[in-house]
């Protein structure tokens, strides 16, 4: 631990605009005890420290500036994730156990011993690696607050340690916490496999897969749509093939070719911005073929919106009215989705003005 009282006093007293003399004066202190304080020459008594801390209202503890050396920390964490991810168990245990002893209240260390035994859990299937996984994830939960990376989520600790006891056979364990963290349905999909695949209950099963359609649509759409996105800027033609299967994926979920469901709103952008794609890499024809399928799809759909799942495959016809940020109409919904953020080059322009035709009949 390293104390920073003489660096603090001198910084807290300049953040607060007071002169040595008049942090003296504040004190009923001598102005050489000041001077000593700040250059690290003596310690204020308890009683005065409790009294700048009052001053600057802040607390002794962050007065003193207690700094736990974080060095050795983050290079036990670095090694004991090296010998994880070469599944070297028996010395990222013995590894995890020392630096535990010295650090047992750091999130970053004991979350990633947790992380270890869980790894070591589906390798070994045993309940003792699974309780101390188990034991060490409920302890990173009660310093969570501390110091969590942005990329843990309390949600997600509480499923590794469904997962662990899923490796170790207890399914009903796992699944009931599974359950618990169904944020957004996050582990539906996972929910849906134990029920088939593990408890033999159909019924279930189906229940929470159809859960899960209309965020595979949203997800998948938004994934392959930035995807070919990133291609057409590295000026990769990978940028065209992959709309080409968003497109057939998202007519997949049609019961019927014919019919317009609401898949059809997220297949005219698609369409659009694989016009667009084409044009820039010189493929004109299908460009215009396709910018005139996406415009006469956008007036099916607007004239006839589908805000629901009906005449969807997989899907829970229960769904109440389904939302997204593309805009109130699929006309709206090309222009602001593709139009507006595409570069603006000859080939975005021609056919946007193809689209401003076709509006206009």
């Amino acid at each position: 631990m390293e104390i920073k009282v003489a660096e603090n006093i001198k910084n807290m007293r300049k953040a607060h605009g007071l002169t040595q003399e008049q942090l003296a004066d504040a004190l009923g202190v001598s102005i050489g005890a000041v001077y000593k304080w700040e250059s690290g020459q003596s310690m204020p008594e308890l009683k005065i420290l409790m009294e700048i801390a009052d001053l600057f209202e802040t607390s002794v503890d962050s007065l003193l500036g207690y700094v736990q050396q974080s060095g050795n920390v983050e290079s036990r964490v670095k090694r004991i994730q090296k010998l994880t991810a070469t599944k070297n168990f028996t010395e990222a245990v013995s590894e995890s156990d020392k630096a535990l002893k010295k650090y047992p209240n750091n999130f970053r260390l004991v979350y990633t011993c947790a992380f270890m035994y869980m790894v070591k859990t589906t390798e070994d299937k045993c309940r003792e690696s699974m309780i101390k996984s188990n034991e060490l994830f409920e302890k990173a939960l009660t310093l969570f607050d501390k110091n969590a990376p942005g990329e843990i989520s309390e949600v997600n600790i509480k499923n590794f340690i469904a997962t662990n006891y899923l490796s170790v056979g207890d399914t009903e364990k796992a699944l009931e916490i599974f359950k618990e963290n169904n944020i957004r349905n996050i582990n539906s999909s996972l929910i849906s496999y134990l029920y088939a695949v593990e408890l033999k209950e159909p019924g279930e099963s189906i229940k929470y897969a159809k859960r899960t359609v209309i965020d595979v649509v949203i997800s998948m759409s938004r994934t392959i749509f930035g995807i070919s996105f990133a291609y057409a800027l590295k000026n990769d033609r990978s940028c065209i093939s992959s709309l080409e299967w968003l497109s057939s994926f998202l007519d997949s979920f049609k019961t019927d070719p014919d019919s317009m469901v609401y898949t059809d709103k997220f297949k005219t952008v698609t369409l659009a911005l694989l016009a667009v794609w084409e044009e820039t890499f010189g493929q004109s024809e299908s460009a215009a073929e396709h910018i005139t399928e996406a415009y006469e799809l956008a007036k099916r759909f607007d004239g006839a919106p589908v805000y629901n799942t009906k005449g969807m495959r997989f899907a829970d016809e229960s769904e109440g009215i389904l939302i997204d940020s593309f805009g109130k109409t699929v006309c709206e919904a090309v222009e602001k989705s593709v139009f507006d953020i595409v570069p603006k080059t000859k080939a975005s322009r021609k056919i946007r003005k193809l689209w401003e035709e076709l509006k206009k009949g």
